[in-house]
């Protein structure tokens, strides 16, 4: 699912594999959410890319936390049929895959003594469209650091599985995307870029 991902498959064994969430992207949650009555249908498409190349062999597994954030929220409500109202997930994670397998490769041999540490960016991209109107599009960054042996954590966070970790990822982006848009005019089309978070 990530460059972190591969990270856990190389530093495998005995090697420890913590995974941290960046700070900053917990501002917008459920309870401050405006849900719709009823919640907007909409159908919702998944794309998952590691430094621009498809992986659509992911696309499902960002599609069922998006999903699964969105029923939560009434304010969108996933269709298995198009109701004339799209919701398209871009997420591309740029990540360095010769410096994380490098690294990665040591830290087993080593088992772990040589600890390493791999970094994820994620760019999240959120289209939200209906037929008869204007695209309302969110662009938000995220990353994740992902610690394998005796590297010094980061200063911030607590430890998770990667996969638990890409999931919390996955839903601060869709509740800041949800807390913009209802900011905003649905009539008129609007580019979102929030800025970039102060804590690292």
């Amino acid at each position: 699912m990530a460059g972190g991902l591969f990270f856990t498959l190389l530093a495998a064994g005995c090697v420890s594999v913590n995974s941290y969430v960046e700070n900053g992207h917990d501002k917008a949650d459920f309870r401050e959410l405006r849900p719709h009555d009823p919640p907007t249908p909409v159908l919702v498409v998944a794309e998952f890319s590691i430094n621009g190349v498809p992986h659509p062999e992911v696309n499902p597994a960002i599609y069922n936390e998006v999903v699964r954030v969105l029923q939560r929220t009434r304010v969108l409500q996933p269709v298995s049929q198009d109701p004339g109202t799209t919701l398209t997930v871009a997420v591309d994670d740029t990540v360095n895959l010769d410096k994380v397998g490098r690294a990665s490769l040591i830290t087993g041999l080593t088992e772990g003594l040589m600890g390493s540490i791999s970094k994820d960016d994620y760019h999240f991209t959120y289209t939200l469209h209906a037929n008869d109107g204007k695209p309302q599009t969110g662009l938000y960054r995220h990353a994740m650091l992902t610690v394998a042996g005796k590297a010094a954590p980061p200063s911030y966070g607590q430890p998770h599985q990667p996969d638990e970790a890409f999931s919390i990822i996955v839903k601060q982006s869709v509740l800041e995307f949800l807390s913009d848009i209802n900011s905003t005019d649905a009539s008129k089309p609007v580019m979102l870029v929030p800025e970039t978070p102060d804590g690292k």
